[in-house]
């Protein structure tokens, strides 16, 4: 290290030795001081020095022959010492003086910083080694690189400093004071203060080719002037960048159905960065507009919709499903924006949904329609087929005698069992199902006509159950009641404590509907 104080020449009578150059002190501890120099301008061989040293009227001095180095000990701790050193001849002539003035005050030590955040952080040090004892104080100052410093007294070996702008350098200094007055040099450390992120970011909305997202403003920079910067992309591209003042931003021109990536930080106007903070989206997969039944048969339905809105550059397909209740749904795709539905049940409700599918298997949500097929209406033929009529209503006649089981009877394009004995609700239902059916659904006026037929019961069981959630009365398939409703007058009415559905014959060709309790054993009707 270079020597305190200043450094200044006395000259001696016989100036005409060059004096030591260099003048250094090496290690300094509270009673000891090491010195170096280099030789004397123009000077070889072996050379002597003279060097004296002294505080408070007191002098010493040694002379050094051959060497640049000196250790001189048993100094008196926390005084100021005047060093003064010449180049000495053979005949006793000496240079003119090199002096310097340090004190035997050594600096803190082991300079830490913790809780470092926004606005503030806290200095540790420790005391000079061999200064644990002694009476010392600490002078502190800190700044911006540039600016004047603000300096502090403590009698502590920490400082906390706090009111401080975010993401800026500071430069911090610590001295040892002794209670005579006597300071040592300043060690100092710099330290960057955290540049706050941006807080709370969210996804406000997205859409098929947009998503707004936004965030909190952080803390600390009310007075600091900043803005934000945002990078947004999906896999394999290259990032979007733009920036904002604003704590909030649309991002546009987007791929719909995709996955996207967006990272936001705070930006000083020197350039420098906080953190990022993150999140992801997926844009919206639009799903087919207006789904239209176009015509229905008795084996057949055209179904169609729009092309959905963003999709002319992105390959894409459409995946529709149709079932009717109790069956597995039919499961077909078709580039174009309609669809034939074939192979279907006369006079049965068919569910239809349909989706928008990309090449990576990402769907849409669903959009759906029912349509029902209609019966075979061979009496609106033309008059000049109506021998051809008659002859397919025999035909028809004979093939709805055999096209049931025994003991079944049709309605339709369904067939229709009354027991011969008498069940529970859950046991009818049981024996329904190992019938290859369930208990009766009714989807109609004219099914619920052809039910009130059955003459030679009284009450019979039928599909229909609030046991699930009281009040929200649902067929065996798990479909809500929408249907027309039969019910008798007060009905339902018993609450938790009849959860099954019976029709009750008031008379004949008319029948009712009403909750009775699940364990009552009567007939039942099975449809499949």
């Amino acid at each position: 290290m270079s020597c305190y104080g200043d450094q200044h020449t006395m000259l001696s009578s016989d100036d005409v030795l060059p004096p030591p150059g260099d003048f250094q002190v090496l290690l300094l501890t509270l009673d000891s001081v090491s010195l170096s120099w280099s030789s004397p301008q123009g000077l070889t061989g072996p050379q002597t020095f003279r060097v004296t040293w002294g505080c408070d009227g007191e002098t010493s001095s040694t002379r050094v022959k051959g060497g640049h180095y000196l250790e001189i000990s048993s100094l008196k701790p926390g005084e100021k010492y005047q060093f003064n050193m010449a180049t000495e001849g053979e005949d006793g002539r000496q240079s003119r003086w090199v002096s310097a003035s340090l004190s035997t005050v050594v600096p803190p030590r082991d300079l830490k910083i913790d809780h470092l955040e926004e606005t503030s952080f806290t200095l540790h040090w420790s005391k000079a080694e061999g200064m644990e004892k002694v009476p010392q104080r600490f002078l502190i100052s800190h700044c911006i690189p540039g600016t004047d410093p603000r300096a502090a007294n403590t009698d502590h070996c920490n400082k906390t400093f706090s009111n401080l702008q975010p993401g800026t350098e500071y430069t911090v200094s610590v001295a040892t004071v002794l209670s005579n007055g006597e300071q040592s040099e300043p060690v100092s450390t710099t330290i960057c203060t955290i540049l706050p992120a941006p807080h709370q970011l969210t996804v406000d909305s997205v859409d098929t080719t947009s998503a707004a997202v936004s965030w909190s403003q952080p803390p600390g920079l009310d007075q600091t002037q900043h803005h934000y910067q945002i990078s947004y992309h999906c896999p394999g591209t290259e990032p979007h960048i733009t920036t904002t003042s604003s704590h909030s931003i649309t991002l546009s021109d987007l791929q719909c159905g995709t996955q996207y990536s967006v990272t936001v930080c705070t930006v000083l106007e020197n350039g420098k960065q906080s953190e990022l903070v993150s999140t992801t989206f997926t844009t919206v997969l639009p799903a087919p507009d207006q789904l239209t039944v176009d015509s229905v048969g008795t084996t057949s339905a055209t179904v169609s919709w729009s092309h959905p809105p963003g999709l002319d550059q992105t390959q894409h397909h459409y995946q529709i499903s149709y079932h009717c209740p109790g069956t597995e749904p039919h499961i077909t795709s078709t580039s174009s924006p309609s669809i034939t539905l074939p192979d279907l049940q006369c006079v049965t409700q068919y569910s239809v949904t349909v989706c928008t599918v990309l090449e990576n298997g990402k769907q849409s949500q669903l959009v759906s329609t029912n349509l029902t097929t209609i019966h075979f209406q061979w009496w609106k033929r033309p008059s000049r087929v109506a021998a051809v009529c008659v002859l397919l209503a025999v035909i028809i006649g004979l093939w709805d005698s055999w096209s049931c089981p025994e003991g079944w009877r049709r309605f339709g394009c369904r067939c229709y069992y009354l027991s011969t004995e008498k069940k529970t609700w859950n046991e009818s239902r049981q024996d329904c199902l190992e019938r290859g059916a369930d208990l009766v659904i009714i989807n109609s006026e004219e099914e619920q006509t052809f039910i009130n037929g059955f003459k030679s019961v009284s009450y019979v069981w039928i599909g229909l159950t609030d046991s699930v959630t009281e009040g929200t009365w649902k067929w065996v398939d798990g479909n809500p009641l929408t249907t027309p409703r039969y019910w008798w007058s007060g009905e339902p009415g018993g609450g938790t404590y009849q959860n099954c559905g019976e029709i009750y014959y008031i008379s004949s060709g008319q029948g009712v509907w009403r909750d009775l309790g699940c364990s009552f054993s009567q007939e039942w009707i099975c449809e499949k």
